[in-house]
């Protein structure tokens, strides 16, 4: 295409450069009255980028994932009284993100730490229809095992063959915990993260502050109870990593 032509197409869109004295100077003053308002010091780059990111949407994969995962930690715990719904949850919790793991969840922060709702119902629909286990949470040992139990194995060695170590590790770790424990590393591990990706200082102070400012609630826990789980999980090498 000649020159001239796409000069006269450039000129119709309005991208069009001034091309002697007197249009340099009416361009320049176009933009005289310009004022940039923003702050450029607090334009924040990563969350622009962020922002442009189209959402995944869920796959029946993805929900699949998810609920194969949970078996998994179910099977292994189900004959510990001390697992139920509020314990399986912040299991799922650690294992994602201390695994760096891709699931389709959506852990809010509520009284007992994160807890995704849908989730839990899920996960109940999902064992009842493969027959996996039956939920019932008024007795001694929660989940009655049914009889396809164990038949999650194929899948779960599928999915996570990258993490069964990581998995394994969480299980066996928190296997006698009670819920209490379980969910006071789960909401420090968050808080943790939180502070991770936020760029600030951490320290005793800044994670005692977040976790307290987490929900009312957390006031249950004494102060030296998250200092000594802070130091435990540093020690443990147990922590929210990041990819670099």
């Amino acid at each position: 295409m000649e020159k001239a032509k796409i000069d006269e197409i450039l000129r119709s869109l309005g991208f069009g450069f001034p091309e002697n004295k007197e249009e340099n100077i009416a361009f320049e003053k176009s933009f005289i009255e310009y004022k940039f308002e923003a702050d450029a010091e607090k334009i924040d780059s990563e969350k622009i980028l962020k922002s442009l990111k189209a959402k995944k949407k869920a796959t029946n994969i993805d929900y699949h994932r998810r609920t194969v995962l949970a078996a998994e930690i179910v099977y292994k715990l189900h004959k510990e009284n001390t697992l139920g719904h509020l314990k399986l949850q912040k299991l799922i919790y650690l294992c994602q993100h201390s695994a760096q793991m891709e699931l389709h969840t959506n852990f809010l922060k509520q009284a007992m730490g994160p807890y995704d709702n849908r989730l839990m119902r899920s996960l109940d629909t999902q064992f009842k229809k493969n027959q996996w286990f039956e939920f019932s949470g008024g007795d001694y040992l929660k989940y009655k095992p049914l009889s396809k139990v164990g038949s999650h194995k194929e899948w779960y060695e599928r999915y996570f063959e990258n993490e069964l170590s990581d998995i394994d590790f969480i299980i066996e770790k928190f296997r006698k915990s009670k819920t209490r424990v379980v969910e006071l590393i789960a909401t420090v591990f968050a808080c943790w993260k939180e502070i991770l990706e936020e760029k600030q200082l951490l320290n005793d102070e800044t994670l005692i502050f977040r976790f307290y400012d987490w929900h009312p609630d957390k006031s249950k826990f004494e102060r030296q109870e998250i200092i000594d789980t802070f130091e435990w999980m540093k020690n443990e090498g147990f922590y929210p990593k990041f990819n670099s």
